[in-house]
């Protein structure tokens, strides 16, 4: 991880190369020279005029006298390898390749990308594109894009990009919504420098308070993990990631991979590091608004304050399908504010003042202010929409905001500002003073919805096991109250490609302290009889055999054998589905059917599934995804929640159930994944669980 130095240097150099530098109105060349004029250091043109804007150009980067922190380079794509080689020669730390014509063409593109990120690597130059928007420290300034102008500084919001329209709307919002940002970081095709370094380098950035990633794909997706669980608890990071309607059901023989989409894999991981992920750009750049310019929230409790019911019941809809509370106020609260407004005035929340236009100047920011000082509200949104959206009432929130922050109240104000756009210099009044403004609604309710959890994310207590990097365990003996520390058996037992066998995967289960079930494999009717006879009726029989991997679709498990004819009949209906076939007896458990599985993702690792099992798993759906290895208490908070989760506490009169041994089998599962690389899929369908504990009762395990 490159925290400092060469990448250090992509944002904050001293002396930047400008390769393809141009006098030539409408160029790129010239483009770039002009976005670099306020560039505190020195720039040096590279090119073969003799100079560019009046000062003397260079024919190569190997000719610039003195040392060069940073070459932008934006030539075409076929100079582009021999011009890294000679910014390695030159000892370059990086370079910024704005050039088109590379992976993103095709076979030839990619070969030539191939040939500038060798040529990068073997003088440790760092590559930011190709194909890209370039970077911008909006605080420096360095405009090394091409952009038509600059981003707004002193913000805290970083962003990393691979989109250059993203770029273009950040310097957009900049100028039409008061978005202040420190750093744009445009990836392009993502050659070299990864998201995870990138988050890394940003998390101690000192000038970043706020991370915001517009991605299309994640680099080094395990080590973006990682560094993304270190982050977190640091600063807020809001992600897009795009991808979400990939066909990514995979071809897979266990209910737990047909459930790990990519998405869903992506989306668990995300919020598993504690990454507030949305749906689009726009959203995520107005929670880095709404948390660059206010204090973190510190709860879910809002209170609207409007002048309209019907915008604020809306308004208040709207909060609650993000997961917040607008809670009725205590009634000594309401008290306080019936002093304050009409008579004919609401003061239960939303607070609604109605249209009183001419105490608009002094309601809202005296409501604002002592339902911000109050003690239960966590967040504040007053509404201003139409005459309450006038220039005085912007002036008279702002001043009551300042006092607030002057005070050290820690509560956040967001405005939902709903007006003609010839009022739009209004809302600069609050925008250019640090108080957020979102049109309407909708946008308001998603920009406090993610800036709310990003604020809980930032309260969450350390939990250090929680928070590891994910790492193959060490070795653990079985679980259980007589188990003693002992070295692990795991690596004693083989997986090889394709199903395992039911004996050998249940040793490799029981191995890593997987509470199974007992069975006996039987290859006739009459050795079934015996088995279950010496198990105890009643009895499971099910059949096995490596084509009939889901049982339950071909006829192949039958419960409730009472006896030793209902055995004999039901052995030999199994053993006739398949040539070679065998059958499975176990004793019947009783209980509530889970699922615990496992996956290995191509780009997350080892990724473990727990949720309602049993043969509707695929069709319910109500399953949780995470990254492994967990500990037990990510485990437990994985089990509450599920939809169905109530059905653990007891209901219709059922014992609640204990979740910690489920929670123990969750763990063992990513432990085992962890442990054997060559697992590409498991599923323990169904777990039974009930008031004598939890036990698998069907597994398979692929390897891979």
């Amino acid at each position: 991880m490159l925290t400092g130095g060469r990448l250090a240097n992509v944002f904050d150099p001293r002396r930047v190369a400008l390769v393809g530098a141009s006098d030539r109105v409408g160029s790129m060349g010239r483009l770039l020279w002009d976005n670099l004029a306020d560039f505190p250091g020195e720039v040096l043109p590279v090119c073969q005029a003799a100079t560019v804007g009046g000062r003397p150009a260079y024919p190569d980067l190997r000719d610039v006298p003195g040392e060069v922190d940073l070459a932008v380079i934006a030539t075409p794509a076929a100079t582009v390898p021999d011009i890294i080689a000679a910014a390695a020669a030159k000892r370059v730390s990086a370079v910024v390749v704005l050039s088109a014509g590379f992976a993103e063409t095709g076979p030839a593109g990619a070969k030539l990308q191939a040939e500038a990120v060798a040529a990068a690597r073997a003088g440790g130059v760092r590559l930011v594109g190709p194909n890209c928007f370039g970077v911008q420290n909006a605080d420096l300034p360095l405009n090394a894009s091409i952009s038509a102008g600059a981003p707004r500084g002193g913000g805290g919001v970083s962003i990393v990009t691979q989109s250059g329209s993203y770029g273009m709307a950040v310097h957009a919002l900049g100028r039409d919504e008061g978005l202040r940002v420190a750093k744009v970081f445009a990836a392009g095709n993502k050659a070299d420098i990864t998201d995870a370094e990138l988050l890394g380098y940003l998390r101690e950035d000192p000038a970043t308070s706020v991370i915001c990633l517009l991605l299309e794909s994640i680099t080094d997706a395990r080590g973006f993990f990682a560094e993304a669980c270190r982050t977190t608890p640091v600063k807020p990071v809001i992600a897009v990631v795009h991808g979400r309607t990939r066909a990514g059901q995979r071809a897979a023989v266990s209910h737990t991979a047909a459930l790990a989409t990519d998405d869903a894999v992506r989306d668990a991981a995300l919020r598993q590091a504690g990454v507030a992920r949305v749906r689009t750009g726009l959203q995520a750049l107005d929670a880095a608004r709404a948390l660059s310019g206010q204090p973190m929230p510190r709860g879910p409790r809002v209170a609207v304050v409007t002048n309209s019911g019907g915008t604020g019941v809306e308004l208040a809809d709207l909060l609650a399908d993000e997961g917040l509370e607008v809670p009725e106020l205590s009634g000594p609260l309401q008290d306080e504010l019936r002093a304050l407004l009409p008579g004919y005035a609401s003061a239960r929340n939303p607070v609604d003042m109605t249209p009183t236009w001419r105490l608009f100047t002094t309601l809202y920011p005296a409501t604002i202010e002592l339902l911000a000082r109050s003690g239960e509200i966590d967040v504040v949104v007053p509404v201003l929409l139409q005459r309450s959206a006038s220039p005085e009432v912007a002036a008279a929130v702002r001043d009551a905001v300042a006092r607030l922050r002057d005070d050290g109240v820690p509560v956040p104000v967001y405005v939902c500002w709903v007006a003609p756009r010839a009022a739009d210099a209004h809302a600069s009044l609050l925008q250019e003073a640090g108080v957020p403004c979102f049109p309407w609604p909708e946008r308001t309710a998603r920009a406090v919805g993610v800036a709310v959890r990003c604020g809980l994310q930032a309260r969450r207590p350390p939990d250090p096991a929680a928070r590891r990097p994910p790492q193959a365990p060490a070795a653990r003996p079985p679980r259980g109250p007589a188990a003693s520390p002992r070295p692990s058996p795991w690596s004693a037992v083989p997986v090889g490609r394709g199903l395992l066998p039911p004996d050998a995967a249940r040793e490799l289960l029981t191995a890593a302290g997987i509470p199974v079930i007992e069975t006996v494999m039987c290859d006739s009717a009459a050795m079934a009889v015996s088995a279950a006879g010496r198990l105890g009726y009643p009895v499971v029989a099910k059949v096995a055999h490596p084509a009939l991997t889901h049982k339950s679709d071909v006829g192949g498990v039958r419960l409730g054998l009472f006896t030793a004819d209902a055995v004999r009949s039901a052995a030999a209906d199994l053993l006739a589905l398949a040539d070679g076939a065998a059958v499975l007896v176990q004793p019947q458990r009783e209980g509530i059917e889970l699922v615990i599985g496992g996956v290995r993702d191509p780009d997350f690792g080892p990724v473990i599934m727990t949720g309602f099992g049993g043969v509707l798993v695929e069709a319910r759906r109500d399953v949780q995804l995470a990254v492994a290895p967990v500990d037990e208490a990510q485990a437990g908070a994985l089990l509450r929640s599920l939809r169905g989760a109530a059905v653990f506490t007891g209901l219709r009169g059922r014992p609640p159930v204990d979740l910690g041994p489920v929670a123990a089998m969750i763990v063992a599962v990513g432990d085992l994944l962890a442990a054997h690389p060559e697992i590409s899929e498991l599923d323990l369908n169904p777990v039974i669980v009930g008031a004598s504990g939890s036990i698998a009762v069907d597994w398979r395990i692929l390897g891979g």
